[in-house]
């Protein structure tokens, strides 16, 4: 794959509010809307998503089970683009981990509807919650989530720490695919460090709003981490 080329894959902006769920209603109603993959699989995002995972399976995940999904700006949608590309593997049959490593204004639990109080944090600083903290979907058969959980006052202190790189190394025993969403790489210092944990990457991207000047410096700030940019995904 050509850095920041591909894979391609072109994806609608959604509102990512968390949805109320009614007694009875179907599964789906708890995820929000801009989880295509789910909600309209026969849509043109979702194929999209499709291939996009075609090509991460054939070139990543052949050999590797950790993947980073980062943005250069919040406004972006790192964290859409990874919750859908965890559906997408999840609905292959794979078990998939998605794991909100944005532990500064953390989605995931909004975008599934999951309560986040027990998450990531709390395994990075040593509290065994394994069990709990790794939230099965509902909706999506072979998916779980670990959310954040409670916010730190030093977030990129907590993911330069060991128990992140042991997590990464281990949870793959268990999971197929782990999918990582991370911080805006252009605002923290964070998706760098989380990327290289995770030793390859995606870069989302904004048509006509991601400037190439920025897609050029956030390459350059993966390159001295060692983490392999697989691509770039262009969101409408």
């Amino acid at each position: 794959m050509n850095a920041a080329v591909e894979p391609r894959a072109t994806i609608e902006s959604r509102p990512t509010e968390r949805r109320a769920r009614p007694r009875g209603a179907h599964p789906l109603a708890a995820l929000s809307p801009a989880l295509v993959a789910a909600h309209v699989p026969s849509s043109s995002e979702a194929e999209s998503l499709r291939e996009l995972r075609s090509q991460l399976l054939l070139r990543w995940f052949n050999e590797h089970r950790t993947l980073a999904v980062i943005g250069a700006h919040d406004e972006d949608g790192a964290d859409v683009v990874a919750a859908n590309i965890a559906i997408a593997m999840a609905q292959l049959g794979e078990s998939t981990l998605l794991i909100d490593a944005n532990l500064r204004e953390p989605r995931q639990h909004q975008l599934f509807g999951l309560r986040p109080i027990v998450g990531l944090s709390a395994l990075l600083m040593n509290r065994d919650v394994h069990v709990e903290a790794m939230q099965p979907v509902p909706a999506i058969e072979h998916l779980h989530v670990l959310c954040a959980g409670t916010l730190p006052t030093n977030p990129q202190e907590l993911v330069s720490r060991t128990p992140l790189i042991y997590l990464l190394k281990t949870l793959p025993e268990r999971f197929r695919a782990v999918i990582v969403a991370t911080p805006p790489a252009l605002a923290y210092a964070d998706a760098q460090i989380i990327a290289a944990r995770a030793r390859g990457c995606v870069l989302v991207t904004r048509r006509h709003r991601t400037r190439v000047a920025d897609v050029a410096r956030v390459k350059s700030q993966l390159e001295p981490a060692h983490a392999v940019l697989l691509g770039a995904v262009i969101r409408e």
